[in-house]
């Protein structure tokens, strides 16, 4: 007989043929045919590689920098100046959301809210802790940028009734955390190297 196809092959060495499906070509492949013995090689050892691949799942911050990758500028109009600084906007609120679902669920532990500032995203999780409080965790990114220098080491500080309460720093990958802090609505004031970012009005709840 021919060679078979390479799918037929494939399907004979992983003992998916059975009978007369299976025996014209266990017969061929017996008899030494190159070709086939050459697929079947090939075959065998990408099979050797995929069982021996050890990837493990990607670390939180290197998903967020995947997906900005895909993420488009919003429409213009988006963000706004005021008093010389850039003012971020708000994109998504996972309470929002939840709400336009219909959710019934009186008690959110958790609540993502994800802020754009011409080129940069500010991706921030509030976690709820008991005594009106909670943990506010960040990171901010830069669209097109494939390491993190304009995003590490920035001074961030928390602004409430004017006065500042906290005060804290970009790690080396953007991120920062801000402990316990008590809920209500705050500024963030984020100094960039070439822009003085604020979310006003972050809810804190």
């Amino acid at each position: 007989m021919k060679c078979p196809a390479f799918e037929r092959l494939i399907d004979h060495l992983d003992g998916r043929l059975t009978g007369d499906a299976d025996e014209p070509i266990r017969t061929h492949v017996a008899a030494g045919c190159y070709q086939c013995d050459r697929s079947r090689a090939f075959y065998e050892n990408v099979r050797a590689i995929t069982a021996g691949d050890d990837t493990t799942e990607p670390p939180p911050w290197v998903f967020k920098r995947a997906l900005r990758i895909f993420d488009r500028p919003r429409a213009h109009g988006t963000i706004a100046y005021r008093a010389g600084r850039l003012v971020a906007a708000l994109v998504f609120d996972s309470l929002r959301e939840t709400a336009l679902a219909g959710a019934r669920s009186t008690a959110v532990e958790s609540r993502q809210l994800l802020y754009r500032a011409e080129d940069f995203s500010i991706d921030l999780q509030i976690a709820s802790l008991e005594q009106q409080r909670a943990d506010v965790t960040g990171q901010l990114l830069r669209e097109g940028e494939l390491m993190f220098d304009s995003v590490a080491g920035l001074a961030l500080n928390l602004i409430r009734d004017g006065k500042t309460v906290l005060s804290t720093a970009t790690n080396e990958r953007g991120e920062f955390k801000i402990n316990a802090v008590d809920c209500g609505y705050y500024d963030l004031q984020i100094d960039a190297q070439d822009s003085n970012i604020t979310i006003v009005g972050l809810p804190i709840t």
